[in-house]
């Protein structure tokens, strides 16, 4: 008998290096048994190095590869990742709007890990007040919510009441992920979902290039939804997964990179 794949989308930009972006959400909703249908924002050029050019899709074309995915495709979760700008986040926004049951989670990328800008600054007004409202969560990092929140997170007991106060400001669940702690011995991430928190913690794996990880985490969440997990089951899956792609790293080239693929711990 043949086993039924629950529909992802990922709307994201391309990474031209393969280990980001929507190359990494679709290698991440392959290995977690969903099948990844994709909306690009953006094209880039780039390589672990960094990214060295950026080509905008025009807003038009972002709606219409939207309604071609979802005129034939019963869409369970999707995902967002590099949004770039306003018009296209308005574009991305009016969708979901229209179709509140796709269970959405917005990774709020704002900055690549080389430090390439990847969302524009006119946009973060566009992103904060029309899509950030419509998500079932949101998952920034701690310079993310730094911005979203206007004060700087750096210790380990700002996490959970940082968390609450993203939910207040915003009305949705939040991920606050505290891997860029410095100095930490655990990879601690929380979850507050308007009533209770949950903490996820995984120890710190050192040396390990975590290009895409936030890519690939919020790509497993995603995925885990589309199975029917509830949202603190999807996370706690994902990070697991996280954990597992960054511990059985491949190696490619000079570098090593996440593997999407990894082998059983059992």
């Amino acid at each position: 008998m043949k086993k039924d794949f629950p529909i992802t989308l990922t709307i994201a930009g391309s990474d031209s290096g393969g280990g980001a972006g929507v190359q990494a959400d679709l290698k991440t909703f392959s290995s977690l048994a969903s099948f990844g249908t994709t909306v690009f924002t953006c094209l880039t050029a780039q390589n672990p190095d960094g990214v060295s050019d950026i080509f905008e899709i025009s807003p038009d074309f972002v709606s219409a590869q939207l309604k071609a995915v979802a005129g034939y495709f019963q869409v369970k979760a999707a995902k967002t990742g590099m949004l770039y700008s306003a018009n296209i986040i308005e574009a991305v926004a009016d969708f979901f709007s229209e179709n509140p049951d796709i269970q959405l989670v917005v990774d709020p990328v704002m900055v690549a890990t080389s430090g390439a800008k990847l969302l524009k600054d006119d946009a973060i007004q566009s992103l904060t007040k029309d899509l950030l409202p419509l998500a079932k969560l949101i998952t920034p990092n701690l310079d993310e919510a730094s911005l979203l929140l206007g004060e700087n997170i750096h210790q380990y007991d700002q996490l959970v009441p940082m968390a609450e106060k993203l939910f207040q400001k915003y009305k949705v669940p939040v991920l606050l992920k505290g891997g860029h702690l410095p100095n930490a011995t655990e990879a601690t991430d929380v979850l507050f979902d308007g009533k209770s928190s949950y903490i996820f913690s995984k120890p710190f794996l050192k040396g390990k290039n975590t290009h895409g990880t936030g890519c690939t985490y919020s790509a497993a969440i995603t995925s885990f939804l589309a199975h029917g997990k509830n949202l603190p089951e999807a996370v706690g899956s994902a990070k697991e997964y996280l954990h597992l792609t960054l511990e059985d790293e491949i190696k490619t080239g000079p570098i090593h990179h996440l593997n999407h693929f990894p082998e059983p711990t059992n």
